[in-house]
C-alpha cells in the first residue's frame, strides 16, 4: 500500500506549487461561485448594467446605448426600472468599449434580447471568470517574485478575503485591468530574464489594452516604463509609451467617430468631477460592505514589507505599481466620486506585501507583531464571524466578550513568552502560533463568505 502511494507523494512534491495553485483555485472558486448573482445585490451598482447595455447595443445597433448622469448629454427624459431612474444617452461614450463588448456579449449568450431581460447571473459570469483565472495568474507571479511559502500566503488572503471575493463577481471593468495587470507583468518578468524583445511587446499590448477596459488601466504603460528607466532602458520604455498611446488612442477614434464634439464633452465632464486630493480616507473606507482589516494591515506593513533592497527589481514590481496607480487615481480625481471598485487593481501588490511580511513574521515571531495582526485583522474577524454565522454559539454579549478575551490573550501568550525567554523552543511554538492564527483568519474569511447576509 504505502509503495504504491510513495511515487505519487513524490510526484505531487516534486510539483508542489502546482498542487497549492489548484487547491487555493479550487478554493478561491468555490467561494466565489457560491450566490454570486445575489451578493452584492442587484442595483448595488447601476454601472454593471451600464457596461452590458451598451455593450449590447455596440453588438448589436452598433452605437453604444446605455444610462448616464453626465451633463454632458444634456437633458434626457428618464425610465424606470426595477426601483431606480435611469437617463438612456446614445452613444454612450462614458468609458471606451472593451469591457462592455464583453459582458454585452455575455448578457445576448445568457438570452438577454432587451436591455430589461439582462440578469446578473450571466452578466457578472466575465467578472467571475477573470477572478478566478486571476488567483491563478496571481499565484504564479508571487512565485517569480518570492518564494512557495509567500505565494501561499498570498494567494490564501487573495483567494478568500471577503471583499476583495465579493468584488470579484461584480460586473466592473477593473476586474479585467487587474487580470491584465498579472498577465502583463508576467511577460515583463520573462522579457526580464531572456532579454527577449518579443515579451516586452506583447506586455506593452496588454497594458495599452487595459486603457480600453478604462483610462485609469493606463497605469500599466508608465508601470513598465518606469521599471525600464530603472533599468536604464530609455529606448525600450520609449518603444512601451508609443504602443501604449497607440492603443489609447483607439478610445479618442472610436468616440470621435461617433461625436467629436460629445465625446469631448464627456472628456471635460469627467475632469470636472476633481474636488480634492484626500484619497487615503477612501482607500480604507469605501469597501464593499464593511470595512477591510486585511487591507488596512497591509497599507500598515507597506513600508515595512520593503525595508529590504528596494532596488531590486521584485520589489519594484510590488511597489511601483501601487505608486503610480495611485497617481492616476489623483490625477484623474477619482478620489472625489471614490467607489469600493477602483481598489480592485491593488488587491494582488498588497496582498503580495503582506504575504512578504508574513513569511517573515513566522520564521521572527514577535509580540508587537503578533498584537497589531490580532488587534487588526483578528479583532475584525472575531467581530464579523460573531455577525455573520457564529453568533448562535454566544447567546449573551458578556460570553462573546469574555470568549474574545480569553482567545486573545491565548493567542499572545507565546509571543510574550518568547519575548521574554529566548530559546529555540519558545521561538517553535510562537512559529507555530502564528501558522494557527493565519488557518483561523482564513476559515473566517470563508464563514463571513459563505454567511454574509
Amino acid at each position: 500500500m504505502l509503495d504504491s502511494i510513495s511515487p505519487f507523494l513524490q510526484i505531487l512534491l516534486s510539483r508542489k506549487d502546482w498542487f497549492f495553485c489548484t487547491l487555493i483555485t479550487i478554493l478561491g472558486s468555490v467561494i466565489r461561485i457560491y450566490k454570486y448573482d445575489q451578493i452584492p445585490v442587484h442595483n448595488w451598482t447601476a454601472d454593471e448594467y451600464a457596461f452590458a447595455w451598451s455593450g449590447m447595443s455596440l453588438i448589436k445597433d452598433h452605437i453604444p446605448t446605455s444610462w448616464s448622469w453626465l451633463k454632458a448629454y444634456g437633458d434626457i427624459p428618464t425610465i424606470e426600472w426595477k426601483g431606480l431612474t435611469y437617463q438612456l444617452v446614445s452613444p454612450w461614450l462614458d468609458h471606451p468599449p472593451l469591457f462592455s463588448l464583453i459582458v454585452g456579449s455575455a448578457a445576448i449568450l445568457g438570452g438577454a434580447n432587451t436591455f430589461f431581460d439582462c440578469n446578473l447571473t450571466t452578466m457578472r459570469i466575465p467578472s467571475l471568470i477573470l477572478g478566478i483565472s486571476s488567483i491563478v495568474l496571481f499565484y504564479i507571479l508571487s512565485l517569480k517574485l518570492s518564494n512557495t511559502n509567500i505565494a501561499i500566503l498570498a494567494s490564501l488572503i487573495f483567494a478568500t478575503n471577503p471583499n476583495t471575493v465579493f468584488l470579484s463577481r461584480v460586473a466592473v471593468s477593473e476586474n479585467l485591468i487587474l487580470f491584465l495587470s498579472l498577465l502583463t507583468l508576467l511577460c515583463f518578468l520573462k522579457y526580464y530574464q531572456s532579454s527577449n524583445a518579443n515579451y516586452l511587446y506583447i506586455a506593452a499590448c496588454l497594458a495599452g489594452l487595459a486603457s480600453l477596459a478604462k483610462i485609469t488601466g493606463f497605469f500599466l504603460v508608465p508601470m513598465i516604463c518606469l521599471l525600464l528607466i530603472y533599468q536604464k532602458k530609455w529606448r525600450d520604455s520609449l518603444v512601451v509609451l508609443i504602443i501604449g498611446l497607440i492603443l489609447l488612442s483607439g478610445y479618442f477614434i472610436y468616440g470621435s467617430f461617433y461625436d467629436f464634439e460629445l465625446f469631448f464633452r464627456v472628456i471635460q465632464s469627467h475632469t470636472n468631477r476633481f474636488e480634492n486630493f484626500l484619497l487615503f480616507p477612501e482607500l480604507l473606507g469605501k469597501t464593499v460592505f464593511f470595512e477591510d482589516s486585511w487591507l488596512t494591515f497591509s497599507w500598515l506593513i507597506l513600508l515595512p514589507a520593503m525595508k529590504g533592497n528596494i532596488d531590486d527589481i521584485k520589489n519594484r514590481i510590488i511597489y511601483i505599481p501601487i505608486i503610480i496607480y495611485l497617481l492616476i487615481l489623483i490625477f484623474s480625481g477619482s478620489q472625489s466620486h471614490f467607489y469600493a471598485w477602483y481598489i480592485i487593481p491593488l488587491f494582488p501588490f498588497l496582498f503580495l506585501a503582506l504575504g512578504k511580511f508574513l513569511e517573515d513574521f513566522i520564521k521572527n515571531p514577535d509580540f508587537l507583531t503578533a498584537t497589531f495582526l490580532i488587534i487588526f485583522v483578528g479583532g475584525w474577524s472575531f467581530n464579523y464571524n460573531i455577525e455573520y454565522g457564529l453568533g448562535k454559539l454566544f447567546l449573551k454579549l458578556a460570553i462573546t466578550k469574555y470568549s474574545f478575551i480569553g482567545l486573545v490573550c491565548l493567542l499572545i501568550a507565546p509571543f510574550l513568552v518568547h519575548a521574554i525567554i529566548k530559546s529555540r523552543v519558545t521561538k517553535l511554538v510562537a512559529s507555530l502560533t502564528v501558522v494557527l492564527i493565519l488557518v483561523i483568519l482564513v476559515l473566517g474569511n470563508i464563514n463571513i463568505i459563505y454567511n454574509y447576509q
